[in-house]
């Protein structure tokens, strides 16, 4: 095996990343399958409030979270607190967020519900709401797994809920005709099962006790927070960035309009199955080289510039198919979702590097950076989306996400650059070592598959 190679631990980490890429393989087909049963069923209005419908406890458990699951992914993959003390911390804190967020959501639905969210009936409203407090502490609990990188179980525990939802969605909605009511009751069953499997996987960490090496936090709420509010500030605005465009198209336009475009956003994000998998590996593993420098310098631009071919790749193929497979899966009805795709596209695919540089400079310790790049990019898209949509529909959506990821990705660029000391080309050009790492990469891949 080359020297580089071994040094940066690329085989292990190579594994972890197929395999993480693996599952999010499988969840994208189940998450099509499902997409296409409600976009079918329901039809344009039904579908687009059902994305509505979920929207409410998914923006809760974003914006309530706090930072604590990166917070957790930091702290113990850098072995400075153990499980045990991290998962007491966590259920006092999700105690704490989940009353919070059940009285903003009754304040919400019932004065706002006909201002903020048009068309959608406040049933629904209420009924997505009960998956909240499930999303919450599954955000929480599924980073003990990644932290301790156990990615074997980390990627399990999130097929689950994906499986669920579908299985329940084709009964509920496909068989029995339950309509939006059946799509929203298997989202929030899909939910609690994932969170149930998920517990059942931590019980052996959360009953080890290393008393040789214990933990180096003395309170832990103090340091998770202290760490986890920069990154819940970017998390939030990011997220902000990423569904601004739907909430808006919702409010110019009507349901019907993003149910149209919620196909689009949902087929093109697909394209961030590698870099999501990749940043899902890559965090607990730069934080855990926190003293090792020089391996964080081959190790991040080696993995982004890969990202991005790869990326470029899938974007190819999908514009070259996704006419046809729109018309054909999901009916002549969302034919106008194509436009909006094809101006998402450059978008998405340079997300994909901002993606990965964002998770080294979070494992710097200095995810505050990428607050500071999301506070502006988040005002760009908003600007843009108000600008663009009343003139040019779920295209001018499209355009004014693409634009707003163009320059995330730029500024995020840039800012890695200043970090590491590294050329920011380095990030999106490729060298001599890349021959190597596409060999072992190989060689990988048929030991994962054929062992």
């Amino acid at each position: 095996m080359d020297p580089i190679i071994a040094k940066l631990g690329l085989k292990k980490l190579g594994k972890n990343i197929f395999g993480t890429f693996l599952r999010q393989g499988i969840g994208i087909i189940i998450g099509l399958g499902l997409s296409i049963l409600l976009a079918r069923v329901l039809g344009p209005a039904g579908n687009g409030q059902y994305a509505i419908g979920i929207l409410l406890p998914t923006m809760l458990a974003t914006f309530l979270n706090l930072g604590v699951s990166p917070a957790n992914v930091y702290f113990i993959a850098s072995n400075r607190i153990k499980p045990y003390s991290a998962f007491k911390t966590n259920l006092r804190l999700w105690f704490i967020l989940s009353g919070i967020g059940v009285i903003i959501s009754i304040c919400i639905i019932e004065t706002q519900s006909n201002k903020w969210f048009p068309g959608i009936p406040p049933s629904f409203l209420w009924l997505g709401l009960l998956a909240f407090p499930l999303s919450l502490l599954q955000i929480f609990l599924k980073s003990f797994l990644q932290g301790l990188q156990d990615f074997k179980n980390y990627n399990y525990a999130l097929l689950v809920t994906p499986v669920v939802t579908l299985l329940l969605a084709a009964f509920l909605v496909g068989l029995l005709n339950m309509g939006v009511f059946g799509a929203l009751l298997s989202f929030i069953i899909g939910q609690a099962s994932g969170l149930v499997i998920t517990l059942i996987i931590l019980q052996p960490y959360l009953r080890a006790n290393d008393e040789k090496n214990g933990d180096h936090i003395d309170n832990y709420t103090k340091e998770c927070l202290g760490y986890g509010w920069k990154a819940h500030l970017s998390n939030i605005l990011a997220f902000v960035n990423y569904r601004a465009d739907l909430f808006l198209v919702n409010f110019f336009l009507a349901p019907t309009a993003t149910g149209v475009y919620v196909i689009a956003v949902q087929i093109v994000e697909k394209l961030w199955i590698l870099s999501q998998s990749v940043s899902t590996v890559i965090l607990p593993r730069l934080s855990e080289l926190h003293t090792e420098e020089e391996k964080r310098q081959h190790l991040t631009p080696l993995i982004a510039r890969w990202v991005l071919l790869v990326s470029s790749i899938g974007a190819l193929i999908l514009a070259l198919l996704v006419s046809p497979f729109i018309n054909f899966f999901y009916g002549s009805e969302y034919v106008p979702a194509v436009g909006a795709l094809f101006w998402l596209i450059p978008g998405v695919l340079v997300g994909s590097v901002s993606k990965v540089l964002a998770n080294d400079i979070a494992a710097r310790g200095r995810p505050e950076l990428n607050l500071y790049v999301s506070m502006l990019v988040v005002s760009v898209n908003i600007i843009c989306n108000i600008i663009l949509i009343p003139r040019l529909g779920i295209v001018g959506a499209a355009i004014a996400t693409t634009i707003a990821y163009v320059l995330n990705s730029i500024t995020k660029l840039w800012l890695y650059s200043y970090l590491s000391k590294n050329p920011w080309w380095k990030a999106i050009l490729f060298s001599s070592s890349d021959k190597l790492l596409f060999q072992e990469g190989i060689n990988t891949l048929k030991n994962s598959i054929f062992k």
